[in-house]
């Protein structure tokens, strides 16, 4: 997806790039910029352990930041350590996840230049029986911070199965995953 991005102009080789939530670095396997500021607090690998809601880099900094937060919500436990991987093997609310994310992103658009291109991927979840549309929730939050959204690419992945326990389906399976686009 990265990729796609750059062919756009949304990316640029020579911009000075943040990834403050870089995990195992696959979302630069097919394309990555000549400088790549790496950060992740849980998986071994970049360059340093910032917490994303404190990023120790000055104002205005980065061209590029590409935020890929924790955003799946606690429900049906992955199988193997993909939860973990992605740091939502701790259980919490809704509420507390949307709280991280919304600080990150705050924190995200604080280091970004004038001008520069944010990246945030989220994902609209089924929660408790309701849709929490999370695409929308922070697309305005960020655009509260001065950035405005102008793409937005869908990952469609492999629907996983939803619990059963005697429940009826009240919303469609297989929610992409989305990278929202800010300038």
């Amino acid at each position: 997806m990265i990729a796609d991005v750059a062919k756009l102009g949304y990316l640029d080789r020579s911009w000075l790039t943040l990834d403050p939530t870089y995990g195992r670095g696959r979302f630069w396997s097919k394309w990555r910029p000549d400088t790549l500021i790496t950060s992740d607090l849980l998986v071994p690998g970049a360059m340093h352990a910032w917490d994303f809601t404190a990023l120790p880099s000055p104002d205005r900094l980065y061209q590029a930041v590409v935020f890929d937060p924790p955003y799946k919500l606690n429900g049906t436990p992955a199988a193997g350590d993909s939860d973990a991987a992605y740091g939502v093997d701790q259980v919490a609310s809704w509420q507390e996840r949307h709280a991280l994310i919304r600080a990150g992103i705050a924190e995200c658009v604080r280091v970004l230049k004038p001008g520069g291109t944010f990246l945030l991927k989220c994902q609209d979840q089924v929660c408790s029986g309701s849709i929490r549309w999370q695409t929308r929730e922070f697309a305005d939050h960020a655009e509260g911070y001065g950035v405005r959204l102008i793409d937005r690419f869908d990952l469609l992945g492999k629907s996983r199965p939803q619990p059963m326990e005697g429940r009826r389906q009240q919303h469609a399976h297989g929610r992409p995953s989305t990278l929202l686009v800010f300038r």
